[in-house]
């Protein structure tokens, strides 16, 4: 995928490296941490109260940005390491260094999508009764706005530094700039499956049953439920509710659903496969992306093979996430997944990222 480079443009892609590699250690996490401190205070001090099927935010955030701290602090003392090979001009060191720098850019996507979720979103008008605005003078972008920023400064640096074409210049950007956005949005994707996976409403009552209980499991617990109607009603509403009673629900669209939120026996619910798929395997197909990056650049079958595999993984749980579940969210990564897919199979696309095979 890469052209020859010259003295000039090694020296910068050279510095780039020391440079991000300083910014990933020094930079990138600090913005992380302040983004997920005051998004932690928003969700347990504003939302959770009023509607607590955002409790998960709480671990699941937690883990995640604490993951990418790490990686990002990792990413950034190898970049430093590798800034000689870069210069000596090693195909692989620069391939490396691209998807290292790739690893702020989805980073900062995955850690700002969040805070217009739970700091910026404005809840007051329901579904669920009682939650305040956003408190006055909230920043519309967060702290970690800036990894994002300089995640893809580096990332094109490393990219575009070298003597090809302006053509081929071009048509790199797209699929490059392609996978970076599919692997956020599959990250996010991933956050939201989690998170309903791991709510469980029966741990927020007064008595919760015992750790063997269905309803406190979080495999059995949402054949017991409503799993859509769980995310439109308070835990007050939900204690309230007698076994087969229908209540008028107000859906995400803000319409008034008779429904019934509790059964009488357990009834096999989609939602469970749905919500495990859709959340840990989006994570790791996530991951899987950005790891391909390099590969892609050295035209590697792995890289390429792993590109086709997770796009169309997460195109097909993104859809059933659509239809089981109504999400809108998952059938916008459903799409962008597919599209990955449809590209990278495109011969126009393809050459790039696999070498000719020859009988």
């Amino acid at each position: 995928m890469f052209n020859e480079t010259t003295k000039t443009q090694r020296i910068i892609m050279a510095v780039t490296a020391v440079v991000a590699g300083l910014f990933m250690m020094y930079v990138a996490p600090s913005e992380g941490m302040h983004t997920l401190k005051i998004a932690l205070e928003e969700v347990m001090e504003r939302l959770i109260p009023f509607d607590p099927d955002f409790y998960p935010a709480v671990p699941i955030l937690g883990a995640t940005y604490s993951i990418w701290m790490v990686v990002l602090w990792l990413a950034g003392a190898f970049s430093i390491v590798f800034a000689w090979k870069v210069y000596e001009g090693a195909e692989w060191a620069r391939s490396t260094m691209l998807g290292f720098s790739a690893i702020p850019a989805v980073a900062g996507m995955t850690m700002l999508i969040p805070w217009m979720v739970l700091v910026v979103s404005d809840y007051s008008q329901g579904p669920v009764p009682g939650i305040l605005p956003p408190p006055a003078g909230t920043s519309v972008m967060p702290p970690v706005i800036w990894t994002l920023a300089f995640g893809l400064l580096f990332y094109y640096i490393f990219l575009l530094a070298d003597k090809d074409t302006i053509k081929n210049k071009i048509i790199k950007l797209i699929p490059y700039t392609f996978v970076g956005i599919v692997a956020g949005m599959v990250f996010m994707n991933g956050q939201h499956g989690v998170r309903y996976f791991i709510f469980i409403p029966e741990l927020l009552t007064p008595n919760p049953p015992g750790d063997f209980s269905p309803l406190g499991n979080f495999f059995t617990n949402l054949d017991h439920y409503n799993a859509i109607a769980l995310t439109t009603i308070s835990q007050m509403q939900l204690d309230s509710l007698k076994v087969g009673q229908t209540v008028d629900i107000v859906n995400k669209m803000h319409e008034v659903v008779p429904t019934v939120v509790k059964f009488a026996k357990p009834e096999y619910d989609p939602n469970t496969l749905v919500l495990l798929l859709g959340g840990f395997m989006n994570y790791l197909a996530s991951f899987m992306m950005v790891i391909a990056i390099p590969f892609l650049a050295m035209k590697k079958k792995f890289g390429y093979y792993t590109i086709l595999g997770t796009s169309l993984a997460t195109a097909l749980i993104g859809f059933q996430g659509f239809f089981v579940r109504g999400s809108f969210e998952w059938g916008v990564g459903g799409v962008l997944s597919l599209a990955l897919f449809v590209m990278f199979v495109l011969p126009f696309f393809k050459k790039y990222f696999i070498a000719e095979e020859t009988a």
